[in-house]
């Protein structure tokens, strides 16, 4: 019954015409960017003598950007997958791949102002998403033993990914360690990040070839986590609709870029303010819109599209957006020869990798026991995640 009325809410969603909440609050965004921009040359007040106020606009703009930038994105994956009736699990998974593309753009804006932010901010996120997805765990709906039965997508593919990102986080946490021991090495630089990156990006390749070739659930319509056709759902599959939808997605991620890598420079540059919380606090308002999205898919019935977004949020980070920050920094030192664009090994990044090890390996534990999971294990996982961000956050910087 729930599935059926989450199907309902879609079509009035997908026919709705006029202003979503979401294009509301981009456009509002869109605004506060506009008069920022109008300010160096009107100059109504001084950004100088006003550095707080300024970024604090301008992370308002990018964040309420970028959210709109995100959901016209899943929009027009949805919108593509209705046109070429793709199985519902299938959009799903590149919705929510998509759905983080203008973190790369944030990323990348972060870089230019300061590699060691970015990266930071990177691998931040994977600690924030898998809060999030143990705090989802609660709501999962339980059987009569409590427990709910994960889709063998993720305890499966899911499963073999997360063997191989603890492994990688544990090997180069135990290499940082080493040098910084030894002092034989302080950086990470050039080819040490193009060969890391490249050996992530390798795995999350394969990982998505068999999570679609050989774990697509679009046959077993009666199982929890399978979500409705979406070519059941009503969207316009014009090709200029969803050319829109995906303008808009572009745009946005570049505009709202834009404006957090400027607050990001005030707040690190200027004011000094600690590195990992500011970039922690980055990251949970960057991937705002991917809890979002766990939220009206759960509230649909459509526990698939909010697994694979809240699972994603932890194995799409470690294996895209991570090897992106360190591909990128490399490729900006390679350009400029500068050795500004490393990463340092120092305590904070090295805990920050060896710390990744019992995240993945207690997910790990938890859904290959009997591929469910319980409140039990929820508020495990839960104590496990906050006792990491609080050793992470109190760790010295140096």
């Amino acid at each position: 019954m729930n599935t059926r009325v989450g199907i309902l809410e879609r079509m009035r969603e997908a026919q709705h015409r006029g202003i979503h909440p979401w294009q509301a609050v981009m456009g509002f965004g869109v605004l506060i960017w506009t008069l920022l921009l109008l300010n160096e040359g009107l100059h109504w007040f001084d950004p100088e003598h006003n550095e707080t106020l300024v970024a604090l606009l301008e992370l308002l703009a990018g964040l309420t950007i970028i959210q709109g930038a995100c959901e016209a994105f899943v929009q027009g994956v949805e919108r593509l997958g209705a046109r070429f009736r793709w199985d519902g699990f299938v959009s799903g998974t590149i919705g929510s791949l998509v759905a983080t593309l203008p973190e790369f753009v944030v990323i990348a804006f972060l870089i230019a102002v300061q590699p060691l932010a970015a990266f930071i901010t990177a691998v931040v996120t994977i600690y924030n998403n898998a809060i999030a997805f143990s705090i989802y765990s609660f709501f999962l709906p339980k059987d009569q033993k409590g427990t709910y039965v994960m889709p063998r997508s993720l305890t499966k593919a899911g499963g073999e990914v997360l063997v191989a990102g603890s492994g990688i986080a544990m090997i180069i946490g135990v290499i940082m360690l080493t040098m910084r021991a030894e002092a034989y090495k302080t950086t990470l630089a050039g080819i040490d990040l193009f060969f890391i990156g490249a050996v992530f990006l390798i795995i999350y390749v394969y990982y998505t070839y068999a999570l679609i070739r050989y774990y697509v659930e679009g046959d077993e319509a009666d199982h929890p986590s399978h979500p409705p056709d979406p070519h059941e759902l009503g969207h316009d599959t014009g090709w200029a609709g969803i050319g829109l939808m995906f303008l808009i997605g572009v745009t946005g991620s570049f505009l709202g870029g834009e404006s957090i890598g400027g607050f990001a420079d005030t707040a690190l540059n200027h004011l000094g303010l600690p590195t990992i919380p500011t970039a922690s606090g980055l990251a949970f308002f960057a991937g705002i819109s991917e809890y979002i999205i766990v939220y009206k898919a759960h509230r649909r019935g459509e526990l698939g599209i909010a697994l694979s977004n809240v699972f994603g949020g932890m194995t799409q980070v470690m294996f895209l957006l991570v090897p992106f920050s360190m591909l990128a920094i490399g490729f900006f030192g390679l350009f400029t020869g500068s050795a500004t664009y490393a990463i340092p090994i120092n305590t904070s990044t090295t805990m920050l990798m060896l710390l990744l090890f019992p995240l993945f390996y207690v997910l790990l534990e938890f859904i290959e026991e009997d591929h469910t999971l319980s409140n039990l294990d929820a508020a495990a996982m839960t104590a496990i995640y906050a006792l990491l961000l609080y050793f992470l956050f109190t760790a010295p910087e140096g």
